[in-house]
This record gives structure tokens, sequence and C-alpha cells, in this order.
């Protein structure tokens, strides 16, 4: 079945032709992983899903280890990777494992912020639709911010010669 004109003229110029940027490809994988990890543990929250495959949470001695660490795990080692290795394959799927760590990371802010588990609380969404927000910017109005970001360092250099 083949989209109308319009729709598959869209498609490729909105999401098709950004697949190959690294903040896209971030993006996607941030998205991708919230969801899934929210909707993981809706899952087995509910009871839905009870089977032995699947992990109801990590506990090393006791403790469970939130996948907020896991996160943090991932990002770090991005992070390293970023930093040691230049080649634009390593790059794109560095890109895919920081969006992973990113989205697992902050599928847990709230958290961050209070020190307790609570898991369901609004702040973390907010924090997601904030970042979805920032990407967005990145990823489709990169030219508007250059400008910005001149304009802005254009006044700072005015007001340091006065």
């Amino acid at each position: 079945m083949k989209l109308p004109d319009r729709i598959d003229k869209f498609l490729t110029r909105v999401l098709m032709s950004r697949m190959e940027d690294i903040p896209f490809i971030i993006f996607t994988s941030f998205l991708t992983s919230f969801a899934i990890a929210r909707t993981y543990v809706y899952l087995t929250h509910q009871d839905i899903l009870s089977s032995p495959i699947f992990i109801e949470s990590i506990k090393i001695r006791g403790i469970h280890v939130h996948h907020l660490n896991i996160g943090i795990v991932l990002l770090a080692i991005c992070g390293f990777v970023a930093l040691y290795d230049l080649r634009q394959r390593v790059h794109r799927i560095t890109a895919i494992v920081y969006g992973i760590g990113l989205g697992l990371t902050f599928d847990e802010f709230a958290l961050w912020l209070f020190l307790e588990d609570k898991y369901w609380s609004r702040i973390s969404y907010d924090a997601i639709i904030i970042i979805s927000l920032i990407f967005l910017n990145i990823i489709y109005f990169p030219s508007f911010w250059k400008r910005r970001g001149r304009n802005i360092k254009q006044i700072l250099q005015r007001s340091e010669e006065h």
C-alpha cells in the first residue's frame, strides 16, 4: 500500500532526512527506552507479566538496583567511548546506547530529586517532556539556535566594550 504523496513527502522531509543525525538517533533511543521501561514496570506492577523470564527487579545482596543506576553506567561508558573513539560508526552505536542510558536515567528522575522511590511522580514525566523538547529543537531548529547564539555573543561583546 503506497502512502499518498503529501504524507510521503512529509515523512521524508521531517523524519527520514534526520535519521542519520546523531541527535535524532539519541532522541529516538531515549524515547524508546523510556516507553519500554515505563510499560515494563507498569505491566509487572499490575501482575500482567509474571513469567519467570521477566525480571521484576534486580537485587544485589538485598539492595534493589534501579534502572536509573544502569542508565548512569551506560552514560559513563558512552562518555568514555565518545572521547576515545572518533569513528562515525562508533558514534552512531554510542548515540543509541547514550539515548537508552538517558531514557533509563530520566525515567526515574523523581528518585534523583526526592531520594525516595516515587516512580509514578509527575516530575519524571515533566523531565521527559522537557528533554524531548530540547532534542526536538536541536534536531529541527539548529540554524535558529545558532543565530540566537551569535546574537547573544554579539550582545555580550558589546557590553564588554562599554
